[in-house]
């Protein structure tokens, strides 16, 4: 069974480029729809301030009876692991995208997948849950009688300063994020194994490094949703 991100990867590639499941043409679609979302928002919110609004990132649904039946005991291993599941299954997604999308990546925009069908062979009750169901995945089934609104949260910020003419940016990870305790990525997407994504400051950058104010370029800066 495969344990590396890479392994993992080309896996779900192979997964993917199964001609009857035509996910090819399923991520497609759910791109243009995100096209079509983020047209229709930017029409009509276009007089409105829209430098804090989140990426309309294309989400396309995987029902695991298809991952089963491709290869069961890669849904095992899904199921007790889904993080290290989920980034690989995401990056072999977008590497589908932008074969059927060229270039839809822009402005911090990716694929998302959302699993679908059963995972045991009932789904449990909020009371079921406990510190077994740490980190594995599950199927919660209830009614939800109370929830927040939405809103949203700094993911990167980016700063630029004028007195050096230059940009620089930082990344937030708090203990809500999918990818805490993984490994860390380079910057072509290769784990580092003696490297894992921690928890970061949330101190806000006001100055450089040499004490140069710094100005908060809220458009470029990338925010998601959370309630």
């Amino acid at each position: 069974m495969a344990n590396t991100l890479m392994e993992l990867r080309l896996r779900y590639d192979d997964f993917f480029r199964v001609e009857r499941f035509n996910y090819p043409e399923r991520i497609a679609a759910a791109i243009d729809d995100s096209i079509h979302r983020s047209r229709s928002n930017s029409s009509k919110f276009a007089n409105a301030t829209s430098s804090l609004t989140t990426p309309d990132h294309p989400r396309f649904r995987i029902p695991l009876t298809e991952l089963r039946s491709f290869d069961p005991r890669l849904v095992n291993s899904l199921i007790r692991d889904p993080l290290r599941h989920l980034r690989a299954l995401e990056a072999s997604a977008h590497d589908v995208a932008m074969e059927e999308r060229p270039g839809y990546d822009k402005h911090d925009v990716k694929v998302k997948v959302a699993l679908g069908g059963p995972v045991a062979s009932r789904p449990m009750s909020p009371r079921e849950l406990a510190s077994g169901s740490l980190r594995r995945l599950v199927c919660v089934e209830g009614v939800a009688v109370k929830v927040s609104s939405i809103k949203p949260k700094l993911v990167k910020s980016v700063h630029y300063c004028p007195q050096t003419n230059t940009h620089e940016s930082r990344t937030y990870v708090d203990a809500t994020d999918p990818q805490l305790g993984l490994p860390a990525l380079d910057s072509t997407g290769n784990e580092l194994p003696d490297k894992r994504v921690t928890i970061t400051s949330t101190a806000y950058p006001t100055k450089d490094k040499d004490g140069n104010p710094l100005e908060t370029e809220f458009g470029l800066s990338v925010f998601k949703d959370y309630q």
